[in-house]
């Protein structure tokens, strides 16, 4: 005999509940139901999302409540500082030309010689005429002389050697053998003239000092260099009133050569205000 099978109609929400057969029993299939976890879960994220729901609609009643009077907008033209407005003072002309004037009084200078003259004992009748040549030896010695009036009391005799390169950029050298630490300056018997000989030369009266003639940041690596101008033996003289000075530079342990030249960076030996 043929075996009846119902048919039925299913609508969509009980397509899950199927009636199958397998190997001539029946059976039927139920719907997944969420887990505790799961339904935990998502009445967590509606109670948070209602929470933030409720918070957002707070804020904005609470802006839109506030009465815009009481914190008034201006435009920036309308705005008035409430600060004094500071002038300048009327005295800051005179004071700028006060402080002009006293720094040009007051700033140490440094002195170019008027003349420099060599001579020399291996030819004791050679007449030499001032010049920009430097020689110094063992036979050699320079003579120098420079007018001075400083607007300091003290002043003194230095060997100035600026750094080789800015001498190199000026195309400004000197030729050095032997110690240049101790060049000897002395005072002598009468004014230096423009051409001498040795034998015509100003007699030696008394030792003022030695000069260093290293380049001076070679001598600012040396602690004990620090002030040197101060101190013995760095020949100094009183320089108040317009004042002659005339000396011999000698160096019995080195020879020096260069040019002697008005211009920057300086390359010589120059008189210089102790400040």
């Amino acid at each position: 005999m043929a075996e009846y099978t119902p048919l039925t109609s299913l609508s969509p929400d009980e397509e899950d509940f199927r009636t199958t057969k397998n190997n001539g029993q029946y059976s039927r299939r139920f719907p997944k139901f969420p887990t505790e976890n799961q339904r935990t879960l998502l009445w967590l994220t509606i109670v948070i999302g209602a929470i933030a729901i409720a918070a957002a609609a707070t804020f904005h009643i609470s802006v839109l409540s506030t009465n815009p009077g009481t914190v008034p907008l201006y435009r920036p033209d309308e705005l008035v500082s409430s600060l004094r407005m500071v002038q300048p003072s009327p005295y800051l002309e005179e004071g700028r030309k006060n402080i002009h004037k006293n720094n040009k009084k007051k700033i140490p200078k440094m002195t170019f010689p008027a003349s420099m003259v060599r001579a020399n004992a291996a030819d004791p009748n050679k007449v030499y005429h001032s010049g920009s040549s430097i020689v110094l030896s063992s036979s050699d010695s320079m003579f120098y002389h420079w007018r001075v009036k400083g607007s300091w009391p003290t002043c003194y005799i230095s060997g100035w050697v600026s750094p080789a390169d800015k001498l190199g950029k000026a195309g400004k050298s000197y030729r050095v053998d032997g110690d240049v630490t101790a060049i000897e300056i002395w005072n002598v018997s009468s004014p230096v003239t423009k051409s001498l000989s040795w034998n015509t030369r100003p007699q030696r009266l008394s030792l003022m000092g030695t000069v260093n003639f290293t380049a001076r940041d070679v001598q600012n690596r040396y602690r004990f260099l620090d002030g040197q101008e101060l101190r013995d033996p760095t020949p100094r003289f009183d320089c108040s009133d317009e004042t002659d000075v005339n000396i011999e530079i000698s160096c019995a342990s080195c020879r020096l050569e260069f040019e002697q030249i008005f211009s920057s960076p300086a390359l010589g030996f120059e008189v210089l205000e102790l400040a």
